[in-house]
């Protein structure tokens, strides 16, 4: 659970976004945000380890504003991770693997055409349904090439964003167990999915983009 100032400190940090600001204000960043993200971290070692995005924006190829106005993390070793990330939009919980190579992308569908993997994927969707957890619509408008339109899975063939996603709205459950509760129950449920993703699609083994 984060407490109220987390919040408080994400206002002030749209309102104040630049690096001296940060820099001053560092230590409520850490105390109010982070810290507490650590402690939920430290109940999910099951899952795997927690690893924390940087604060910093990469504004030398992106301008944009220098820091991101959310705090970020992954558990596990992927290619297929857990996610979580507050921000003044609300908490987002999902799993997955939000950008296949093309490579992987190949593999996930020659699994979604066979009829026992896919079958199991779709078990896999009803599980992660069932706590709230959705995936992404798919981006495809049509069936991708050597596919047919009229696959019975269609629907998954045509992702192109393999995860699943619940964004929840703030309030003041997020202060209180029901929030460590309400993340813990949604990454165990789409721990079938991110397993599924890890053993079916594995990583990329195309070369590295420089």
């Amino acid at each position: 659970m984060w407490p109220p100032e987390a919040l408080e400190f994400l206002a002030e940090l749209e309102a104040n976004n630049d690096r001296d600001w940060f820099r001053a204000n560092r230590h409520r960043y850490d105390e109010h945000l982070v810290v507490p993200a650590r402690k939920l971290g430290g109940t999910l070692t099951d899952l795997g380890e927690v690893h924390f995005f940087r604060p910093w924006n990469n504004t030398r190829f992106r301008p944009g504003p220098p820091l991101k106005e959310h705090l970020a993390m992954t558990i596990g070793a992927g290619p297929a991770v857990y996610y979580l990330q507050l921000s003044l939009d609300g908490l987002l919980v999902g799993g997955g693997l939000h950008h296949p190579a093309r490579d992987q992308l190949d593999r996930f569908r020659a699994a979604i055409d066979d009829p026992r993997k896919g079958a199991a994927f779709e078990r896999t969707i009803e599980q992660a349904k069932a706590s709230g957890l959705d995936p992404i619509e798919p981006e495809l408008k049509r069936a991708p090439k050597g596919y047919s339109p009229d696959h019975p899975r269609i629907e998954r063939l045509r992702m192109k964003h393999l995860t699943v996603f619940d964004r929840h709205e703030l309030g003041r459950w997020l202060h209180t167990t029901t929030c460590d509760k309400r993340v813990r129950d949604q990454f165990h449920a789409a721990t079938p999915f991110v397993h599924w993703i890890n053993n079916r699609v594995g990583p990329s083994t195309e070369p590295a983009r420089s």
